[in-house]
């Protein structure tokens, strides 16, 4: 009888054990939002004339790798003397973040941008998958994409 209650209540262990592993959340957050606002400051900064072409390359090869990051530096070597918008601030919400078994992390985020032109200042508010990618020493965002 008392193998029984033993039985039931490493049972009821595990359940609440697992139950509190599942409801956790992501230790990634954090680390993704930091990723991600880190590549918009680093774009803004470039794109506003604050930072030149080589550093800025510097900074988003610690931040990004793969088609992120060879899109992005196409991109501003295609930029040229234009009127862009700049990101006067933004807030960069995680709404999921999943690791898998492979290193790599995945999730959705919501940004909200307020963005100032030449004439006008608007709030845009845009929900984009991201993928990262965790090495030995640190993690690095590989795509970043409007949904």
């Amino acid at each position: 009888m008392k193998k029984v209650y033993a039985i039931n209540a490493c049972v009821l262990v595990i359940i609440f054990l697992t139950a509190g592993i599942i409801a956790r959340p992501s230790d990634y957050n954090g680390e993704m939002k930091n990723l991600i606002s880190q590549r918009t400051e680093v774009l803004n900064e470039f794109y506003d004339g604050s930072r030149d072409f080589d550093t800025s390359r510097d900074k988003l090869e610690l931040l990004e790798s793969g088609r992120l990051l060879k899109t992005d530096v196409a991109a501003m070597k295609a930029y040229q003397s234009t009127d862009i918008d700049q990101v006067v601030n933004y807030k960069i919400k995680i709404k999921s973040c999943k690791k898998t078994s492979y290193g790599i992390i995945k999730g959705k985020a919501e940004i909200r941008w307020v963005m100032r032109s030449v004439n006008d200042t608007r709030e845009e508010k845009y929900l984009y998958y991201f993928t990262g990618e965790i090495n030995q020493k640190n993690t690095k965002l590989t795509q970043l994409k409007k949904i």
